[in-house]
C-alpha cells in the first residue's frame, strides 16, 4: 500500500527552512465511485510545488524558482478530499502535506507527506480505516491541548458514526490521544467540509455540528485528554459555521 510516485527531480534541494510549498489535486477518476464529496471529487494525483524562497541559494532551482512533482497513486488508491491541507507538524519550518486517501477495499487513512533530499516523501499515516466506502473528514490542526505538539482532528465516518479522532504528531508518527463523541462535520454529496478550527482568545477550539445537524458546537481539549463542548446555536448552515469561525458565535 506504499504511495507511489512519479518524481521530477533526484536532486537534492536547499535547506529546508528556505523553501515553501503548495498543493493542489489533478486527475479526476471514478475507479473509487463513493462519492462522499460529489462527483469528481476522487483524484488519482496530487501535485506539489516546491518555491524557492527570494534571496535563498538557488542549488537545484538554478534557472527557475520553483519545482512541480506528480504523486500519482496506483490503480487500488484515489485522493478522497477537498484540498491538501499544508501545516509544518514537526517545526522545522516548512509545511508537511496532509491529504486523505483511500483504498478501493481498505477505504480512508490520514496521510502526512513531507520534503526531504529534493522529493516529497511520506512521513507519517493512520491505519486504514478497514472497508471501502468509509471516510474521514479532517476538522483541522491545532496544539489543542497545549503540550507543544501539533494535532490533526477529524470526523470519523460524518455521515454514520461521527466520531471525533484526535492525532498527535509526534515522534515521526501519528498517535491518537481521543476517539469518542458523535459530531458532524459534512453532508454526504456536498464538495464542502463545514466548521474548521478558531482561537478567539482561550486557545484552538473546533466548530462542528451535533450528529443530527440540530446545534452548532465548539470543542476543545483539555490537557487530561477528554474534549469539553459549548452549543454556539442552532445554525449550522455554512453562514452559521463562517460566523462562528470568526469568534461571531
Amino acid at each position: 500500500m506504499a504511495l507511489a510516485c512519479a518524481l521530477v527531480t533526484a536532486a537534492a534541494l536547499p535547506a529546508r527552512a528556505e523553501i515553501t510549498l503548495a498543493a493542489r489535486f489533478t486527475e479526476p477518476t471514478d475507479r473509487y465511485g463513493h462519492g462522499a464529496l460529489g462527483p469528481d471529487h476522487e483524484f488519482a494525483n496530487l501535485q506539489i510545488d516546491v518555491t524557492r524562497k527570494a534571496g535563498s541559494p538557488k542549488g537545484l532551482f538554478s534557472g527557475h524558482s520553483t519545482l512541480t512533482y506528480d504523486l500519482r497513486l496506483d490503480p487500488d488508491m484515489v485522493y478522497e478530499d477537498t484540498a491538501p491541507r499544508l501545516s509544518d507538524l514537526d517545526g522545522d519550518g516548512i509545511d508537511e502535506v496532509i491529504v486523505v486517501q483511500s483504498h478501493l477495499k481498505f477505504g480512508s487513512r490520514l496521510l502526512v507527506l513531507t520534503v526531504q533530499s529534493g522529493k516529497p516523501e511520506f512521513l507519517a499515516a493512520t491505519d486504514f480505516v478497514g472497508e471501502p466506502n468509509h471516510w474521514l473528514a479532517p476538522i483541522g490542526i491545532a496544539d489543542f491541548d497545549g503540550n507543544g505538539h501539533r494535532d490533526i482532528a477529524l470526523i470519523d465516518a460524518p455521515h454514520r458514526l461521527g466520531v471525533l479522532r484526535v492525532f498527535e504528531y509526534r515522534d515521526g508518527a501519528l498517535h491518537p490521544t481521543f476517539a469518542g463523541g458523535q459530531f458532524t462535520n459534512h453532508r454526504f454529496g456536498s464538495d464542502t467540509i463545514l466548521g474548521g478550527v478558531r482561537d478567539c482568545g482561550s486557545g484552538p477550539e473546533m466548530i462542528v455540528a451535533s450528529f443530527d445537524w440540530s446545534a452548532l458546537l465548539s470543542l476543545s481539549v483539555t490537557p487530561r485528554q477528554t474534549v469539553a463542548w459549548t452549543r454556539l446555536g442552532t445554525d449550522t448552515s455554512p453562514g452559521g459555521f463562517a460566523k462562528a469561525l470568526n469568534c461571531n458565535g
